[in-house]
């Protein structure tokens, strides 16, 4: 019965990744490969040969297969490339110095008040002290300490902190600073703490930066204090500024490093480095800390092992706890070899920072631990072999002065390259506890580490705790119940057990401040020095040897040879082997750094150590014998060729072996390399074998043993032939332990035998000691360094030899023709690494085969630079191959019984949790994190800073158990393990409630549930069990959603409605455009100037061409009854008067009912349908009646009239007005004051404007008023008003007729407005109401402005084009504007979901409204040079035409295997037919016969690899077609599919063209296979070649475009997009998919917000990722309005590409989100709007009627057909408003027009806080008068810190503009009871709002309502909801803004903030509420 392996991944891919569709075949076929064991190649490792294969095995057939493989060329096996590349280019790779900074000044921060505080200057001293006395010190470069700047502070903390900690350096007096000291967890404060705090963390950028760049190879900071617990905004643990984090920041953000490996090995958790980088995918941190499941210091839950990491970081973080005391080098050792060296060689980081705290050591009181200090040095020296040596270590903890110097010392010995000391202790199995706690982090993180390979599932129907496994037999065995018996073999099994005791140790304020050493008993202390001081005696250090490496080499090796050179092979064992190597090793250097030693031949005595005698005389007549002599014996042996010189040869090659044996015993080198042959493994005791003759290596450690008294070699061998004569010498000699590398081929490979497989372990006394590690399959880097961790080295650290031998051979390297294998020569290199730290570095490698003189030379020399102590190049390790690990467990299997350090090999339980090898697992553990990935620097920091809450390591809550099954381990069903939740300590209180939270409504139950990244829900288990498995991640249960966004689930029917909706729209066409002049009117007043009256505008419209396309209505004059309706009957009698006429010119004026009754039938035209919209031209002057009065036209409200008329004969529900009102113009406010159906907005172009804001007599009115500088209208304004304001609002009200009401004002001031603007406001307003709009104009002083802006808005009207250059704007909008805009959002949010979740949230939660007199309205300017004169003015209609192409050739590409695929013909078909039947084909300009895309045309975005693999496929067979489609993601290949997909990218090309020469307006491309994902290299998710990109490209190098504006809508990011243009300025790429935090496909974290583009392309490549699914119509409309259009404006593309995939759609089967088909088709009009040409090119969308239905709403969209409104009453989710103000915050300072951060923050802030610390003066009996002052005092500190604030968070995570994270409670802190720097008010007006409790209580432990995360919680007094703060996802400042629920309590230090008042409030009626909490939270009532 085969064994299942738990789970691969392809080997191209670094890390899992979501898959964009999968089929069930696909599945099958995946888990039958790996249920078989099976591989894809030939030969695979699925059969084995076992002990009696002869009745199983077809013999002759393996053999034959075996010589295919041989004989097959490179070529063949896979694809090319140069192995040799990294090795050649690492010559230049030495080894640079080592450097170490210190500073004597970091010893002056010590405790005032405490002398034996644990953290003292003794520390640094006993480290310096110790290593000076060494040497060691004097060996490295002392790289020059300084301070950090204050700017590299802010980086990782907040000004409030070094703020803090700046001021405390001018405080003296030891009782103040004790005070302050007390606010936080294990710290004591003196005045030099800043000075030494700021000096480490400076000098630990100064290390880092000199290894990054090169300068230095590593470095050691000697620095205190340490770091590691040093939060963002609060001292802990002895830390005030953590190093770490400060120089991994650097790294980052400066040297732009992408990978660093953070290793903390302190015994203590460092919870603020895991917190900075908790999502942070380009750091790994590992942390190896004293757990005790939660009792020892800092007591953190988050210090468990299921806390992998949240979002893009999720697997990147790693808890092993320490569960008890005592652990020592053993235990140390197993985490190394099972867990790190095996993620960090997967991971390959660029850097290794290590948190190197020695309080682990022996002695150490604070770890209670039992390392040696001698072992600091070996895990040094492994992680030397990452990065290329670059390693910085910084200090940290160590309180045993004696340990930690010896400790310190070893590390940095390690770092110089010195060999690492032998260990005491031996190494034994590891502790249980320990055993346990590795397990479990691999179960946690198996699913996300293909190392983590070596345990396996088992299933329901193994029972028991043991699971019988049947081994793996061949393909085409039959399996008996014999052969089970036979090879059966247990394994255990393992069920991860997640244990917190919620410590009764924890702190509460104020902490300890004082004896804080934890003492020792004299005798413990005793021994612990008598241990110390064996360990130093054995431990010792030795001084270094003049050299680390010796060589032998004598060209006389080369002699022999072949005597008949007919029969040699190119590729066998040749001279010119050692001649290329010793040659090579010239070419490195080698020879110039090391001894090279005399040659010699070993005498008989020494041969006979292994050899027969008679084995030794017969070589030694070989010299006697002829040519024909020796050709004749020389077949009496295996693979052996003699020559008379063979003896000579064989001589020297053991003799320079035993050469370097003495040199290396005496002390004269460290290590040596024997250039060596003949080869001589293979060599019998008495005979020649395979190349050999004398066992080279057999006779040296025999040698070794009995010359220098070794009692323990080990030989390892990894020539890729077994070493048989090498295995019998010691098989039953426990002296030497073997261990062969080989492959075994089921014994075919030679030397064929079985003795080679892994089940021979050794005879007698040897037993154990023969390590056979079989290959049945190809294999390469990734294979070895998997046995290297997995079985060679924790059996060689067990074994403790006393030398080691390397049996070096290299023909299983890249290359060699007879060993076939991939290793690469580096590979070698790193092997050589990790084995020179045993046995003191006694290391000597002996030549042996490797027939590619080439790679064997190479590697060799690779091997000789890692012995020299040289950076090796990085290794890109893939996933073991199934056979590999086969193996690997096999010989696991059989030898744990004598190492036992082999004990972790396991069963995890899955009986109840199913592995889904498809599916990502979500994260099991949230952290308190700002964020998912931390923002740019762009990006105002998301974190913020609250006075002095309670210290993490502080009981923030106590954790029921239902509290920890929610976080995090609410999602480990995910993971695939079963796991026991264990919580203990509880106290009757926590058991009362959980029993009344049991019993409750169903709101506390709903809470309780998590949710998956996938969308299915986990339902908690029940909070009475103390002790429960998780549920299967397959139960469901209905999902918990917030109470906001109930409204977007409640009607079922939604959908249909939608696409119902869209499906009705076929008979939405696009009417006529309507006018009507009101000529009655005196022409002396209204023609000023007498070139340009009204009948002057009407004539050059007329030129336009313009005039003629409108219906021309017929005057008509108000009725007395339509008037009646508005004003009253006094007002009709005052205004018809007959017979009145203008006293200057005696003109007639009867006009005012004509101007009413023009209006009026102007909305009757376009409301009864006979008209699709209009326009009435008005006259506006005034008219002097007599000298006392004048009467102006305007004295009816015709507007008014007009839609009372329209309410009374129409079905009108909403209007919605739009008036741009002038000075002395009048509102229309006050006629609809009272009418909840019409929406006036109001912009007022006058200093009155702010006079009738918010006025509102029942709640129920919808004015809005926005002012704008009349006297410098700019175009920013104008749209920033439309965009952020006016268009989001309209949306959302949906109207059905929409009015546009401009006097002569708005013209007159538009001087500085391009009549574009006029142009595309009125197309974006048509793009509501179905179309149906009104445009009334007041025309008053007419001149040539007035002209072409009333022809830009009739062009708009009647869907025409102005053939018009606009230069754009590259500004913010004014100062005032953006008041004005953030005034009308904040006063609007109460009433507009739109202004509530909008895309600056931030910008209005930091906005306070603003007071000011405007200036008076100024009259234009004469002249207009800056505007384009009306005759170069061109209207172009004749382009309006759409062009559309299809083929039916783009439907012969087709999934031949998965006829249900979802990228299928079918797609394409199903949008023709809808497009035929919408008639849209008719209407449209097709384009037919279009050619497929040329190889120039691909070029541009494709490589010619590319290229070629499509062109191939053509002759390609189904199989082997199947097979290359598996070999990428998301992708099957058809024979047709290059011709499909170049006639995609053809028919792209066509449109373009089309548009881009004018022949048709805009153009619609109906292709398939899509192409946004298509990358330069290789097709991926259903897409070959980019259409768009190569589109783009096209259109920039064909056509000589500037700007191209690609936008991508498909549901998935375009990752080919994206990266083709990221570097272009020319493109800007907008992209709005779906992220979820990178788990959706492509599942890159380059489709984050923050990837902003490279180079010159930095902000032309804007993401806006969802997070979520279910996104709808109103979170893309937001995206749209707010981001996508004001960016576009300003881009001013000049051509617009729609990657336009409708996946996001409704009912989709992959997107699900559900976007309505009219959606599309709004986001299409808006686009029209731009001035640019339009293109939408089809990519996704997998439903295929609301696919056709969206191509279909948005070709009509081109053809300025009217819309389906969209749904009413919509809004974005607070997922998508938390995406969008993170786009908006990285990329406001790209594109100005979204930045609307009104206050700056000051460079000077920082200063301010300090300053204003350093006044603040003691009192300890103030005075009212000291008082009075120093409220003055804190007025001073509030308000120079508030302009800072704004890239800080308020009391809950995000700013509020009052400087929340200056706020600093100094009352306590420094002993003055009446002393603030912010005092918290005791009343603010806000209280009101304030209910009562719920009758339930408070439960302080609640998780957030949003994300149910338990850390740092607030709750809302208002609505008693519960949400999490800054440190998490800031939940809690989304609803106090957006919601209104100012009154916030902590449930971490009980203290209430208001964001109103941006204050903490200390008030009576606030006592109810904390009386409770503290209750909940401490189980006592709160002291009053």
């Amino acid at each position: 019965m085969t064994r299942a392996i738990d789970r691969t991944m392809e080997d191209k891919q670094d890390r899992p990744l979501p898959r964009k569709y999968s089929t069930k075949k696909y599945r099958m076929s995946r888990q039958t490969s790996l249920g078989s064991g099976t591989s894809n190649e030939t030969g695979g490792g699925g059969a084995r040969k076992l002990s009696n294969p002869g009745s199983r095995i077809q013999w002759e057939a393996m053999k034959k297969e075996c010589r295919r493989q041989n004989s097959q060329s490179q070529e063949e096996t896979g694809i090319v490339f140069d192995h040799l590349a990294k090795v050649q280019g690492s010559i230049s790779l030495v080894r640079g110095r080592t450097g170490v900074v210190y500073d004597e000044r970091m010893a002056k921060h010590y405790c005032l008040w405490d002398p034996s505080y644990p953290e003292c200057p003794d520390r640094l001293h006993s480290i310096l002290k110790r290593c000076d006395k060494l040497g060691l010190l004097e060996r490295c470069e002392r790289v020059p300490a300084r301070e950090a700047t204050v700017e590299e502070l802010l980086k990782i903390h907040s000004p409030s902190h070094v703020g803090l900690l700046s001021a405390t350096s001018h405080i003296k007096d030891p009782t103040s600073l004790e005070q302050i000291s007390a606010h936080f967890d294990c710290i004591y404060l003196s005045p030099s703490t800043r000075e030494s705090a700021f000096l480490a963390a400076g000098s630990s950028l100064e290390l880092v930066d000199a290894v990054v760049t090169g300068r230095l190879q590593n470095g050691f900071g000697i620095v205190r204090p340490p770091g590691h617990h040093a939060l963002k905004d609060e001292f802990c643990g002895y830390c005030y500024i953590n190093n770490v984090e400060l120089a991994a920041r650097r790294a980052l953000d400066h040297h732009k490093l992408s990978k660093i490996l953070i290793v903390d090995w302190d015994v203590h958790h460092g919870q603020a480095t895991q917190r900075a980088f908790f999502s942070d995918p380009r750091v790994l941190y590992f942390s190896i800390h004293r757990f005790e499941n939660g009792l020892f210091w800092p007591h953190l839950r988050e210090s468990h092992y299921d806390y992998v990491g949240a979002g893009a970081g999720h697997r990147y973080n790693f808890n092993v706890p320490l569960n008890q005391t005592g652990l020592g080098n053993s235990d140390y050792l197993a985490i190394f070899h099972q867990v790190l060296l095996p993620v960090a060689y997967e991971f390959n980081p660029e850097l290794v920072l290590v948190s190197a705290g020695f309080d682990a050591a022996l002695g150490c009181p604070e770890g209670e631990m039992a390392v040696s200090p001698g072992l600091y040095s070996h895990l040094t020296s492994s992680l030397m072999t990452l990065a290329q040596g670059k390693v910085v270590v910084l200090l940290e903890g160590g309180y045993c002065l004696e340990s930690l110097s010896e400790s310190a010392a070893w590390t940095l010995s390690a770092l110089l390259g010195d060999p690492c000391p032998p260990l005491m202790d031996p190494i034994c199995e590891p502790s249980p506890s320990m055993r346990e706690s590795i397990l479990n982090v691999i179960s946690v993180q198996r699913a996300f580490w293909t190392c983590f390979r070596y345990q396996g599932p088992c299933s329901k129907q193994q029972e028991g705790d043991k699971i019988t496994r049947g081994k793996a037999v061949g393909q085409n065995e039959k399996v008996t119940e014999e052969m089970k018996e036979e090879r059966g073999v247990t394994w255990p099994k393992h069920t991860p057990c997640l244990t917190f005791i919620d410590s009764e140790e924890k702190e509460n304020y104020p902490f300890k401040t004082r004896g804080m050493l934890n003492v020792q008993s004299r005798d413990k202390i005793n021994e612990i020095n008598t241990k110390l001081k064996q360990l130093r005696e054995k431990e010792c250090f030795k001084d270094p040897l003049h050299y680390k490496l010796c060589l032998a080499y004598d060209s006389r090796m080369t002699q022999h040879r072949r005597l008949n050179t007919k029969d040699a092979r190119p590729d066998s064992e040749t001279p010119e082997r050692i001649q290329r190597a010793w040659e090579c090793l010239e070419k490195f250097d080698v020879p110039q750094k090391a001894q090279i030693l005399e040659p010699r031949q070993a005498t008989r005595e020494e041969l006979e150590l292994v050899h027969t005698v008679a084995h030794v005389d017969t070589l030694f007549t070989f010299n006697k014998l002829s040519e024909k002599e020796l050709e004749s014996k020389q077949r009496t042996y295996s693979s052996i060729y003699l020559h008379p010189s063979t003896n000579d040869c064989a001589l020297l090659a053991v003799g320079c072996l035993l050469q370097i044996v003495d040199n290396v015993c005496n002390g004269g080198s460290t290590a040596g390399v024997g250039v060596i042959r003949p080869p001589g493994h293979h060599a019998e005791p008495d005979k020649p074998y395979g190349f050999c003759f004398y066992n080279n290596v057999a006779v040296a450690a025999k040698y070794a043993i009995q010359r220098y008294k070794m009692k323990r070699v080990l030989i390892l061998d990894w020539d890729i032939h077994h070493g048989n004569g090498i295995q019998h010498t010691f098989y039953r000699d426990p002296r030497v332990l073997y261990i062969s590398l080989h492959r075994y081929d089921h014994a075919v490979f030679y030397p064929s035998s079985e003795e080679a497989n892994y089940i021979y372990v050794g005879e007698g006394e040897g037993r154990g000691y023969n390590i056979n590690i079989p290959w049945n399959q190809r294999m390469g880097d990734s294979e070895y360094m998997a046995a290297m961790v997995q079985v060679v080295l924790p059996i060689a650290y067990q074994f403790n030899p006393e030398m080691v031998f390397i049996s070096a051979g290299f023909d299983a390297a890249f290359g060699d023709s007879i060993g076939g294998y991939k290793v690469t020569p580096e590979c070698y290199g790193h092997m050589t690494r990790l084995m020179s730290s045993l046995a003191e570095g006694r290391l000597i490698l002996g030549l042996e085969g490797g027939y590619n003189p080439e790679t064997t030379s190479h590697c060799l020399a690779m091997c000789a630079k890692a012995l020299l102590g040289d950076p090796l190049p990085t290794l890109k390790l893939e996933t073991p191959n199934d056979s590999a690990v086969l193996s690997i467990t096999d010989v696991i299997d059989i030898h744990k019984e004598f190492w036992p350090a082999l004990c972790f090999q396991v069963d995890f339980s899955t009986d109840d949790v199913g592995i889904d090898s498809e599916t990502s697992p979500t994260s099991s553990g949230s952290l308190p994190s700002s964020s998912s990935y931390p923002p740019p620097e762009s990006s105002p920091s998301s974190g913020t800073s609250t006075p002095f809450v309670s210290a993490p390591s502080s009981p923030e809550k106590k954790q029921d158990v239902g509290d920890s099954q929610t976080s995090p381990g609410s999602h480990q069903g995910d993971i695939g393990d079963e796991i026991e939740l264990t919580n203990v300590n509880l106290t009757p209180q926590q058991s009362e409630r959980q029993n009344t939270r049991q019993s409750g409504d169903g709101s506390s139950g709903e809470s309780n549930v998590g949710m998956t990244e996938q969308g299915s829900s986990i339902p908690a288990s029940p909070s009475q069990a103390v002790h429960c498995e998780f549920p299967s991640s397959s139960a469901t249960k209905k999902k918990s959603i917030s109470r906001r966004h109930d409204k977007r689930y409640a009607k079922s029917d939604r959908v249909g409605e939608a696409l119902m909706a869209a499906s009705n729209s076929k008979n939405l066409l696009r009417g006529q455009t309507a006018a009507i002049v009101t000529k009655s009117h005196c022409e002396v007043c209204c023609n000023m100037d007498v070139e340009y009256g009204m009948s002057s505008i009407v004539e050059q419209c007329q030129k336009l061409g313009v005039w003629q396309k409108c219906v021309c209505l017929p005057l008509y004059h108000a009725t007395e009854a339509e008037i009646l309706a508005v004003h009253t009957q006094d007002e009709v009698n005052t205004v018809i008067t007959p017979a009145r006429q203008c006293m200057q010119h005696s003109q007639p004026l009867n006009h005012t009912l004509a101007a009413t009754g023009s209006v009026v039938s102007l909305v009757r035209e376009v409301m009864s349908g006979s008209v699709q919209n209009g326009i009435a031209l008005l006259p506006s002057e005034r008219h002097p009646l007599s000298d006392q009065c004048v009467i102006p036209v305007a004295h009816l409200s015709e507007i008014a009239i007009a839609v009372y008329s329209a309410f009374g004969e129409y079905d009108l529900k909403r209007v919605l007005i739009v008036e741009w009102l002038g000075e002395g113009d009048l509102s229309l406010q006050s006629m609809f004051d009272t009418d909840p159906r019409v929406l006036i907005f109001s912009i007022h172009l006058n200093t009155d404007w702010d006079q009738g804001r918010g006025k509102k007599t029942d709640g129920k009115s919808h004015n809005i008023n926005i002012g704008l500088e009349g006297s410098n209208l700019q175009h920013e304004d104008c749209y920033s008003v439309f965009f952020q304001v006016l268009l989001p609002v309209a949306y959302e009200f949906s109207p059905d007729l929409v009015l546009i009401s401009a006097s002569h004002q708005l013209f007159l001031h538009s001087s500085h407005l391009h009549s574009l603007f006029h142009w595309q406001q009125t197309r974006l307003l048509g793009s509501l109401a179905k179309g149906h709009l009104a445009v009334v104009l007041k025309l008053g002083k007419y001149n040539e402005v007035m002209t072409e802006n009333v022809a830009a808005i009739l062009c708009a009207l009647l869907d025409d084009h102005l053939d018009v250059k606009f230069s754009g704007f590259s500004s913010p909008p004014s100062p005032r504007v953006q008041a004005s805009i953030l005034d009308v959002m904040l006063e609007g949010r109460t009433s507009w979901d739109s202004l509530k979740y909008h895309a600056q949230m931030k910008a209005i939660a930091f906005h306070q409204p603003m007071e000011w007199s405007g200036t008076s309205l100024d009259h234009a300017p004469p002249g207009n040079t800056s505007r384009l004169a009306l005759k170069e003015c061109k209207v172009v209609s004749e382009t309006r035409d759409v062009c559309l192409v299809w083929g039916e050739g783009m439907e012969k590409h087709w999934n031949p295997e998965d006829s249900t695929h979802v990228e299928k013909p079918q797609r394409h078909s199903s949008i023709v037919q809808c497009l035929k039947d919408f008639e849209l084909d008719t209407r449209c300009h097709r384009i037919k016969g279009i050619p497929k895309a040329g190889q120039e045309e691909l070029k541009r975005v494709h490589s010619d690899y590319h290229l070629k693999m499509m062109q191939s496929l053509r002759s390609k067979n189904p199989t082997e077609l199947r097979e290359l489609g598996d070999t990428f993601d998301s992708i099957y290949f058809h024979r047709n599919t290059d011709y499909a997909a170049s006639l995609a990218v053809g028919s792209t090309l066509a449109v373009v063209g089309s548009v881009l020469k004018g022949e048709t307006g805009s153009g619609v491309a109906v292709v398939r296979p899509p192409g946004h994902h298509a990358e330069k290299e290789e097709p991926c998710g259903f897409c070959f070649y980019n259409n768009v990109a190569v589109a783009a490209l096209h259109a920039i190098n064909v056509y000589g475009l500037q700007r191209v504006l690609i936008l991508d809508w498909d549901v998935h990011h375009g990752n080919g997009t994206q990266h083709t243009f990221e570097n272009d300025p020319r493109v800007l790429y907008v992209s709005i998919h779906r992220y979820d935090h990178a788990s959706f496909f492509p599942g890159s974290r380059q489709a984050n917000y923050d990837h902003v583009g490279v180079g010159k392309g930095q902000g032309y490549n804007i993401n806006i990722p969802w997070n979520k699914r279910g996104m709808n119509d109103g979170d893309y409309m937001t995206a749209f309005l707010e981001v996508v259009m004001p960016v576009s404006l300003m881009f001013k593309p000049e051509l617009v590409l729609v990657s336009a995939g409708f996946d996001a759609a409704v009912n989709d089967p992959l997107g699900g989100c559900r976007v309505s088909p009219q959606c599309y088709g709004h986001m299409t009009r808006l686009l029209t709007c731009l001035p640019a040409k339009v293109v939408i090119v089809l990519e996704g969308g997998y439903n295929l009627d609301s696919l056709a239905l969206c191509v279909a709403l948005c070709t009509k969209a081109l053809l300025c057909d009217p819309l389906p409104p969209l749904q009413p009453h919509f809004s974005p989710c607070q997922s998508a408003v938390e995406s969008l103000v993170n786009v908006v915050s990285v990329h406001s300072k790209f594109w100005p027009t979204l930045d609307f951060n009104t206050k700056k923050p000051g460079s000077d802030a920082l200063t301010a806080v300090t300053a204003s610390l350093e006044r603040v003066t003691l009192s300890s009996d103030p005075t009212p008068d000291s008082r009075s002052d120093r409220q003055g005092e804190e007025t001073v500190l509030y308000g120079e810190a508030r302009g800072y604030q704004e890239e800080e968070g308020g009391a809950c995570g995000e700013a509020t503009g009052g400087g929340g994270n200056t706020h600093v409670l100094l009352s306590e802190l420094l002993g003055a009871k009446q002393l603030y720097a912010v005092v918290p008010a005791t009343w603010c007006p806000h209280l009101e709002q304030v209910q009562p409790l719920p009758s339930t209580g408070l439960t302080t432990s609640d998780a957030c309502h949003e994300c149910q995360d338990h850390s740092e919680n607030w709750v809302c007094l208002t609505c008693y909801k519960v949400l999490c703060g800054r440190f998490v996802n800031e939940h809690m400042i989304f609803h106090g803004v957006t919601e209104q629920h100012y009154m916030v309590l902590s449930y971490s230090d009980l203290s209430v903030w208001c964001y109103a008042c941006d204050q903490y409030v200390d008030n009576p009626v606030l006592l109810e509420a904390k009386r409770a909490a503290h209750l909940d939270k401490f189980g006592e009532e709160m002291p009053m």
